[in-house]
């Protein structure tokens, strides 16, 4: 039997220890040099000092306590202090196996290594256990190797550009906010010390005056401008520095996928235990004709913020030789049930009724309030983008949503935000249909159809607004093999 690697102690004490940490080095930062106060706050701090002790000992049982082994193909781990829980991993069952190196633990020579099945959370790995590097070979060496002879036929080393055209096209200032909030207000007082003592709104405000010289803007606009810019380079850096040194492999019955240029991150899935293949693209691609195959596999880009992928940018020739690698027989099919033109305004409703709220109440605004005419100029040329973005999406959404299927695979097409979606799985992954209608869509005909797929969580593709009378005559040629 093996155990975790020592600094897991910490972690398992990390949850109380914080608590006595702040008074001790508050404390310990208010003494002089001085014997004599030195033993004054000895004599005050030992009963701290003894409970601080005893979270350490409770960890290190914790950890003394928690062995694992790897024997005939299966992971045990034991854990319990006082009531023995022993679990069994059967490397044949696994959907994923994971190896993550994360650089600030490289200096102590240890590494996570993750498991999971079917039967896990849908945001949790199954079993984590953070182990020395010496005994990741216990973990590595069970898996079925590939067989080269077979595997894929590209270049399974992707090309930087073709990463950082990727981490362009999938960067979101949304998580680059939330990044810079939770390290505004984690930080507390060392961000406020920070921009007080470089007079950091001084040069924030100097520089949108100069970027309003520079373009002719007002500098409430330049400002914006900067720290929009600002938060999506953060989610740019953060996707480039997770799917830099990109690497794929697959033998059709093994899929290996590493990436990851501080943090190295090395995934071997079970093709037979993937659920559907997700072909992903923005406007841009589409026009590009270019697509970003991603996968759904339990525990398997599981983690908030991260993207399944499987290959980052393709061109279509590229996608249609990678796809039978993952499941045999898979192509993209051509709609056999699409989306009428008669249905076009449940695609455009939203963004047209946006446009129409925004621009006049934008005139309103500033006949009422002309002193900030320039400002409410600049919200409603901000508004103005996303919406008609959004309509030029649905419009397109229009023209290729749909399904299609096959004697073995379904074919999905559909919208969601601001990206489009192909679905491609075997027909016995889909556990769920249900078709809905709103009263206004059963008086031309139309219906949403939802499907649900066998994942962790709760997985389902709406194809909006297509034909019902289509829709019933596809599913009846093809009810007998259909779980419905």
């Amino acid at each position: 039997m093996h155990r975790e690697h020592p600094l897991r102690i910490v972690r398992y004490s990390i949850k109380n220890i914080w608590l006595l940490i702040l008074p001790i080095l508050r404390s310990i930062f208010t003494l002089r040099a001085s014997p004599e106060l030195f033993a004054g706050w000895l004599r005050g701090a030992w009963f701290d000092i003894l409970i601080l002790l005893l979270i350490l000992a409770f960890g290190w049982m914790r950890w003394h306590c928690r062995r694992f082994s790897v024997v005939q193909g299966k992971i045990f781990v034991e854990d319990g202090l006082f009531f023995r829980r022993i679990r069994c991993f059967s490397f044949s069952q696994l959907s994923v196996l994971t190896l993550e190196s994360p650089l600030w633990l490289k200096p102590v020579r240890a590494c996570y290594v993750c498991a999971d099945t079917h039967a896990g959370s849908a945001h949790k790995h199954d079993l984590r256990l953070l182990i020395r590097n010496a005994d990741a070979e216990l973990f590595r060496s069970p898996m079925p190797e590939l067989r080269h002879t077979v595997h894929f036929s590209g270049r399974p080393q992707v090309h930087p550009l073709r990463i950082i055209c990727f981490s362009l096209v999938f960067s979101s200032s949304l998580s680059g906010a939330l990044y810079l909030a939770a390290f505004w207000f984690q930080g507390g007082r060392i961000a406020r010390d920070l921009i007080a003592e470089f007079a950091l709104v001084q040069r924030f405000d100097k520089a949108s005056h100069i970027a309003s010289s520079l373009s002719g803007i007002p500098p409430a606009a330049a400002g914006i401008g900067i720290l929009i810019l600002s938060m999506w380079l953060l989610s740019f850096l953060n996707n480039l520095l997770r799917y830099g040194k990109f690497l794929m492999q697959t033998d059709k019955r093994l899929l290996f996928v590493s990436s990851g240029i501080f943090t190295k991150r090395n995934f071997w899935l079970q093709t037979d235990k993937i659920n559907f293949l997700d072909i992903r693209q923005n406007l841009l691609m589409k026009l590009c004709r270019v697509f970003s195959l991603t996968l759904n596999c339990p525990g398997y880009g599981s983690q908030r913020g991260t993207i399944p992928v499987c290959l980052p940018i393709l061109t279509r020739r590229e996608t249609l030789t990678t796809l039978p690698l993952l499941f045999t027989g898979a192509k993209p099919l051509q709609n056999q049930v699409g989306v009428p033109w008669t249905a076009w305004w449940g695609y455009v409703w939203a963004p047209v009724l946006g446009l129409t709220v925004v621009l006049p109440a934008a005139y309103l605004l500033v006949q009422i309030f002309p002193a900030v005419a320039e400002i409410i100029g600049f919200l409603r040329f901000m508004a103005v983008i996303p919406l008609c973005w959004k309509l030029l999406i649905q419009l397109t959404a229009l023209a290729t949503n749909g399904v299609a299927l096959s004697d073995s695979h379904i074919c999905l097409r559909y919208c969601k935000g601001f990206v489009f979606h192909t679905i491609l799985t075997r027909k016995e992954h889909v556990a769920k249909l249900t078709i809905t209608q709103y009263p206004w869509q059963r008086w031309f005909g139309k219906c949403n159809a939802v499907f649900y797929f066998r994942t962790e969580g709760k997985r389902r593709c709406m194809v909006k607004n297509i034909s019902l009378s289509e829709l019933h005559t596809l599913m009846e040629g093809k009810m007998r093999d259909f779980p419905l």
